[in-house]
């Protein structure tokens, strides 16, 4: 019995000694050692995994503290029952709404003296997500900085560089220090007028508030993209890509797209050094029609009618002109002297910075136009925004580009 526990311990020692590892400082470690551990280092990682679960749960939560009160009460706000209400002076089934409101006003510096109320975003943030969604200028990467306060917001940019000499022995250095910029920006305001019927905000039916939320966030979201890309400057709206001083420029020449366009339209940021970021284009439908029908025949003056490129779908379109690219009928297409032209825009869409100042401002009135008369409630929702560029280099705007 002795000798067979013996030679099971040989064995035993064997096993363990193949099962080794030696280090590079000399030391053997067995893996029998570390199998011992593996309990151990088990509990330490739970409990590693549920402090950092705690820590993200911690994060998410924060981002909602900016109207103290409401961190886990944000899903319940009802835009139709903060109508009523409003409308009818009856906040008894509102007491939520009326919270929100309230401790809105207390951090509002200037409250709407039409009596109009200021909603936070925070109270329903999915109208964030859905003008996110609807605006063409997010897709591609445009930069939102909401729940901005003050006036003017100013965005720190680099405007120049430091400078390199060459210098012999005992020469002093030629001094040169990077310049700095500010983009500022100051609140516009954008709305809408909608009119529900008194009946419908009545029953307060979730979806057919879902529905009037999607409605506001399409329109309002439609005149901030219009504005991004087109935007005159004048008066109080605000400045876009095409009205820029500074940006990129590459004229068509009223010539109908074709890929060599596009190639020239990224050279233009390439010599800036931009050519980094979210790029991609934006333009009309148009253009992708006109790139979609080129033929072989039109380059080489064969006589067969040949595509470029079929199918031309996203992707194969995306992989010619090299870049992601999304189209909006907001570009004109009535453009120049022969009112057929249109616009491409090429971009690091990340530059393209949208400012949101916080809170939607609500104004019902049930005496404004023909109201009364209908049973309606017309209400006035505004927000303020405004756009800037934060390194004009970072856009090239194609122009006289025949709509064919």
């Amino acid at each position: 019995m002795g000798a067979e526990l013996a030679r099971i311990q040989e064995l035993l020692e064997d096993v363990n000694k193949s099962l080794s590892y030696t280090g590079e400082d000399g030391k053997v470690i067995h893996l029998s050692e570390v199998f011992k551990m593996l309990p151990e280092l088990a509990v330490k990682y739970a409990d590693l995994a549920a402090r950092f679960e705690e820590l993200e749960k911690r994060s998410r939560e924060r981002k909602w503290a900016n109207v103290p009160g409401l961190e886990d009460e944000k899903e319940k706000f009802s835009l139709f029952k903060a109508i009523y209400a409003i409308g009818t002076g009856d906040w008894s089934q509102a007491q939520f709404e009326a919270d929100v409101f309230r401790q809105t006003r207390d951090m509002a510096t200037t409250p709407d003296s039409s009596g109009g109320y200021l909603v936070p975003t925070q109270a329903i943030p999915e109208l964030i997500e859905m003008l996110r969604a609807e605006a063409v200028i997010f897709q591609m990467g445009a930069t939102l900085l909401d729940n901005l306060v003050g006036s003017p917001v100013e965005i720190p940019k680099q405007t120049g560089g430091a400078t390199a000499y060459w210098v012999g022995e005992n020469e002093a250095l030629t001094g040169s220090d990077p310049t700095l910029g500010q983009l500022q920006l100051t609140p516009k305001s954008v709305g809408c007028l909608v009119k529900l019927s008194n009946r419908l905000l009545r029953m307060s039916n979730p979806s057919a508030e879902q529905m009037v939320r999607a409605d506001i966030a399409r329109v309002v979201s439609l005149a901030i993209d219009l504005a991004a890309l087109r935007g005159s400057g004048a008066g109080s709206q605000p400045t876009g890509i095409a009205n820029t001083p500074g940006i990129n420029t590459k004229a068509f020449g009223t010539n109908s797209p074709n890929f060599d366009y596009f190639f020239d339209m990224e050279y233009e940021l390439a010599v800036d050094n931009a050519l980094r970021g979210r790029l991609g284009f934006v333009f009309h439908p148009c253009v992708k029609r006109t790139l979609s029908k080129l033929k072989v025949a039109q380059f080489t003056g064969d006589t067969g009618g040949e595509y470029i490129v079929r199918p031309m779908d996203a992707a194969q379109l995306q992989a010619f002109i090299g870049y992601p690219f999304a189209m909006t009928t907001q570009i004109p297409v009535n453009l120049g002297t022969g009112s057929n032209e249109t616009e491409i825009y090429l971009g690091n869409w990340q530059e393209l910075i949208v400012g949101q100042w916080a809170g939607i401002s609500i104004l019902p009135s049930k005496e404004a136009g023909d109201a009364f008369a209908k049973n309606q409630t017309w209400i006035r929702i505004i927000t303020d925004v405004d756009i800037g560029l934060r390194h004009t280099e970072s856009f090239c705007l194609g122009t006289g580009v025949k709509n064919s």
